[in-house]
């Protein structure tokens, strides 16, 4: 059965051509946010890659947004924060203007908005733009390397962070599909206490974008590179500049020839990583102010010290996205049929990741008899 992925430079084409229907429309009055305090909701908590992501964007955009407004940051992180930010955004955030998010793929994977906790609805934002800092690095203690795929030995632990994070389907699907010998700790937090956890020796596997981070266990000679997420640029997916001899995972997935629902199921679950570090305006916020915001973050995330900085802080590779192929993506993203979903989320109860609570099913109220 042919394997089917998607296509991205058809869903970046589409934009493009609502682009420029949009372009065609009449400008209106200029918006100004002057003498305004603006609230900027960080999905995450403090010193996290979003945090970080979203506190040097905003400096840029108190510069760029119209009447230079003052940025008042409040993060939402431990605890389902993640979740709990896009529930503020989608229901209790007013569309003036004066509050934006922060916040990253996992918010808009299809397993995600399966969770009871799940309170909002992606499709329904007002996307600003997006950052893709390149796709995740997969890679392996240097000690722990002969053992992935050797089932006689000891299994290779990969470290686990809660929730649906999009480059665990990796090892999932490489455990499937290519035999790898690999066993899951869950609970960590993150990227630091996973990296020193591996320098200890009590895990053997994780994976990350920041290119700093793998290029200092590198220099001390801990890992071994195994497969990468890739990076789309020009709608097409491809290995990152970096990393050009590493792998592309779905290039492997393609040649084993893999059916269309694993495919689907791996897509539900690693598609979102491409939209990335994105800022988004709640539902219904008028179309002046969204254009605004778009005007602002491009000129913020395309600034030359903007860059010089993100460069050092984040990736070489960042990868500007406009709020319009944001939304176009999101779109795509969700998609996924249920029974993709369906096969992501058993392959992580296999494999022993926690399986999160699903949303109960409304029950149809039956008619009172007589009326």
């Amino acid at each position: 059965m042919r394997t089917h992925f998607i296509n991205w430079r058809l869903v970046l084409a589409a934009t493009v051509a609502l682009g420029a229907a949009a372009s065609l429309a009449p400008a209106s009055a200029e918006v100004s946010l002057k003498g305004k305090r603006v609230q900027l909701i960080i999905a995450s908590s403090a010193g996290g890659g979003t945090d970080r992501v979203g506190r040097l964007v905003s400096q840029y955009m108190e510069k760029y947004l119209p009447g230079n407004p003052t940025i008042v940051i409040r993060n939402m992180g431990s605890g389902g924060g993640k979740i709990r930010a896009a529930n503020y955004l989608m229901n209790k955030a007013k569309p003036d203007g004066l509050t934006f998010m922060q916040s990253d793929g996992t918010v808009i994977s299809p397993g995600t908005l399966r969770r009871r906790s799940a309170r909002y609805d992606p499709k329904k934002f007002e996307y600003i733009g997006s950052l893709n800092r390149g796709g995740a690095i997969l890679f392996v203690s240097r000690s722990a390397h002969k053992r992935l795929m050797d089932k006689s030995k000891r299994p290779v632990i990969v470290a686990a962070i809660s929730g649906t994070r999009s480059w665990q389907a990796m090892p999932m699907w490489g455990a499937e599909f290519f035999g790898w010998n690999v066993r899951w700790i869950p609970g960590y937090r993150g990227v630091a206490q996973m990296s020193k956890a591996l320098r200890q020796g009590e895990i053997d596997i994780f994976a990350t974008n920041n290119a700093y981070i793998i290029a200092q266990l590198q220099a001390d000679g801990v890992i071994d590179l195994v497969v990468q997420d890739g990076q789309v640029v020009d709608g097409k997916l491809s290995p990152r500049p970096s990393f050009k001899s590493v792998p592309v995972f779905s290039d492997m997935l393609k040649k084993a020839k893999i059916s269309k629902l694993s495919a689907q199921g791996f897509l539900s679950m690693t598609a979102p990583s491409q939209v990335d570090k994105w800022m988004g305006l709640p539902p219904g916020t008028p179309k002046e102010i969204v254009r605004m915001y778009r005007a602002a973050y491009k000129k913020s995330v395309t600034d030359p010290k903007f860059l010089e900085v993100g460069r050092k802080q984040f990736s070489k590779e960042i990868n500007y996205i406009d709020g319009q192929t944001v939304a176009k993506m999101v779109l795509e993203v969700n998609s996924a049929p249920a029974a993709a979903v369906d096969y992501a989320e058993n392959l992580r109860k296999k494999y022993g990741l926690a399986a999160f609570k699903k949303k109960r099913k409304k029950k149809k109220k039956k008619k009172a008899k007589g009326s």
